[in-house]
């Protein structure tokens, strides 16, 4: 009871400071407001207007009103309110991407730079008078999947398939569809008239599905991994979309009849439904059960390039080469959004796996994230120079895209650059991320496949869309073989010849010992003698000395005497 006594004083006394505080402190602690008028315009006009002015608008932006700022260019909206992170404005004019701004001059000075972030940061306020708006953006956070749960079981995966390829080239076309399992090291390369299946992680040929109808332009696994889906057909001509088991290969179903190529296909997640479109600037809807036309989506201006049914199967994203990208309620075809904001033909489309974000790629160079709750754009990615021409989710929310720049690039669930691979040999066409996230794969127009790590960006095996025949591989083996029969006959030539030199020198071993132990014998033989004539002859020098000492004293007697004689 004290304590909450103690508590109360101690609040009363806090409300009372600030109560009686002076009202011009109270000014003085604000931080300066940070307006269009005010600052950043005065940067803009020194920097910026000479190209993007009211007349000019190089690239459909102009700087010169705060209006005309905030309604943003070609590649959409360049300033958010309080976010930094999705303003391009800022991303370009602090050189964090391409396009440096302003062009071929170095970056602005930090003093304004820091200026033209607060202003950012503060809500991008056009005078004294705005108010900064409560912005309560999308999160794109990823909630749990939705339509993407992974079936009981191991993942299906081909088996005893067919590698004899229906065409094969020396140089390949140019790579017209990719796609990974959502479950299984496996992807699928379109190719003339097949698609080749490889394992991800060994670059290994699982086998090769004919496709009969012409080339395969769209390629996708269902969201079990149990079907692989492809539309294609011969332009001008016929098209068509075809359904393949991936344990067998064997063709369960197809639907389409097409009088130009498919384009853009795919399958809802309890595959029931398979949407198709291309040239003919209509998407149609069939029924797996009986391959009847459930419905005719004729909405769209221009060619459509893409389409996808949302993980969750309720809605179907369609994209045209005019800038049109629409989602529909996929039950009834019924239109549920109109998402305007791509300045020029929409190039692919993934929905993020739990189906609350939709990706759209575009030849404007840019990737926009859409929330499918509200239909407003999230986020504005300035991806690729010159076009980005393919993206996908992966199972974990980051994003891979390919652009006509040759980069392949990986992006976090926020539209953050995570790495660039290194470049293509011509322009990328199509992009895939394997299952785990562990791989990125991307093909181009030069009908090269390649492969990388996404941890550090290291390239592994390479995935061609012609393999060789199995001719080719027999006549491969048989000179493998060959070659490795001429090295072993090789290797054991030369272990007889080293058999040969080792007895050899075995044998002159055997030779030099025996030389050795004679030449012992005779050296202690010598040794023995020479120590017997050593020992001699010392035995006869003592000998010596004793006659002459004898001889001496022989001498000296008979000198005495004789001197003792009278």
């Amino acid at each position: 009871m004290i304590r909450q006594k103690i508590l109360l004083k101690l609040a009363a006394a806090a409300c009372l400071v600030a109560w009686t505080a002076p009202a011009a402190f109270a000014e003085e602690a604000k931080p300066e407001k940070v307006t269009y008028d005010d600052h950043v315009k005065a940067i803009f006009r020194e920097h910026c207007f000479a190209c993007h002015n009211q007349d000019t608008k190089k690239s459909d932006l102009s700087l010169a009103t705060y209006t005309s700022l905030m309604e943003g260019g070609a590649s959409g909206q360049v300033v958010y309110e309080g976010d930094i992170d999705s303003s391009r404005l800022w991303d370009l004019v602090a050189h964090i991407d391409e396009p440096k701004m302003p062009p071929m001059q170095d970056k602005l000075p930090e003093p304004k730079l820091e200026l033209i972030k607060k202003w950012i940061v503060g809500g991008a306020l056009e005078n004294s008078g705005s108010v900064a708006k409560v912005k309560k953006g999308p999160s794109l956070e990823m909630s749990a999947p939705a339509g993407n749960v992974k079936p009981e079981g191991a993942p299906p995966m081909p088996e005893n398939l067919v590698r004899q390829p229906v065409v094969y080239t020396s140089r390949a076309g140019a790579v017209t569809a990719l796609a990974c399992s959502p479950w299984a090291p496996l992807a699928a390369v379109a190719g003339q008239q097949q698609i080749a299946l490889y394992h991800t992680d060994s670059g290994e040929l699982l086998g090769v599905l004919p496709f009969p109808e012409g080339v395969p332009h769209v390629l996708r696994f269902s969201r079990s991994g149990t079907l692989l889906l492809a539309g294609g057909g011969i332009g001008g001509k016929s098209g068509k979309v075809v359904v393949y088991e991936v344990k067998t290969g064997s063709r369960v179903f197809e639907v389409g009849d097409e009088l130009d190529l498919v384009l853009a296909a795919d399958i809802n997640e309890d595959h029931t439904r398979i949407a198709l479109g291309g040239p003919g600037r209509v998407v149609r809807i069939y029924s797996t059960a009986d391959g009847s036309l459930l419905h005719e989506i004729r909405k769209h201006t221009e060619w459509i390039y893409a389409l996808e049914f949302s993980p969750d199967g309720v809605l179907l994203a369609t994209a045209d080469r005019n800038g049109g990208l629409f989602v529909w309620e996929a039950e009834t075809a019924r239109e549920y959004q109109n998402l305007a904001g791509h300045k020029a033909g929409v190039t692919d489309v993934s929905y993020r796996p739990d189906s609350n974000v939709l990706a759209s790629a575009s030849e404007d160079g840019t990737i926009k994230l859409w929330d499918m709750h509200t239909g407003k754009e999230i986020k504005n990615i300035g991806a690729h120079g010159g076009g980005v021409t393919a993206l996908e989710y992966a199972q974990d929310g980051k994003i891979v895209s390919a652009g006509r720049d040759r980069l392949t690039k990986l992006w976090d669930g926020n539209g953050k650059a995570i790495r660039d691979f290194p470049a293509l040999g011509d322009i990328g066409m199509e992009v895939a991320i394997t299952h785990d996230s562990g791989r990125v794969i991307a093909g181009d127009w030069l009908g090269e496949v390649r492969t990388w790590k996404a941890d550090d960006g290291a390239q592994l095996v390479a995935l061609p869309p012609n393999p060789p025949t199995l001719q080719m591989l027999v006549e491969a083996q048989t000179a493998a073989v060959n070659a490795a029969a001429d090295a072993a006959k090789n290797a054991a030539d030369q272990v007889e010849a080293q058999k040969a030199a080792t007895a050899a020198a075995e044998e002159a071993a055997k030779k030099a010992a025996e030389a050795l132990a004679a030449a012992k014998a005779a050296l202690a033989d010598k040794t023995k003698a020479s120590e017997a004539a050593a020992a001699a002859a010392a035995e006869a020098k003592a000998r010596l000395e004793s006659l002459a000492a004898e001889k001496a004293a022989y001498e000296q007697s008979q000198t005495a005497q004789a001197n003792a004689s009278p």
